[in-house]
């Protein structure tokens, strides 16, 4: 298992063989969508896997649901204040 941890570690790391085949891979496949299905099918392929990447990457996503609609739709009670969305949660007081 260490083994593969290097390895996934290596591949996600600029300038080391594997990270140039990852990306050599990833230049391909793309090339032969875009070839093959076309430059707009090839894009809305390319926006919802980046979409689900984001969805699959939150660790806890009602918190980021909640966020991105009380930035989005703040309360009436409440005044704008950018810079505190802006800061991490955790060094805020609750």
């Amino acid at each position: 298992m260490n083994k593969l941890s290097s390895a996934i570690k290596e591949i996600f790391t600029p300038g080391t063989p594997l990270c140039a085949l990852a990306y050599a891979a990833l230049g391909v496949i793309l090339a032969t969508l875009l070839l093959t299905i076309g430059f707009w099918r090839t894009l809305f392929i390319a926006v919802f896997a980046a979409l689900g990447a984001l969805a699959g990457g939150i660790g806890n996503k009602r918190d980021a649901v909640r966020v991105a609609i009380n930035r989005s739709f703040p309360p009436k009670d409440k005044p704008l204040d950018i810079e505190q969305d802006t800061q991490d949660k955790t060094n805020k007081p609750e």
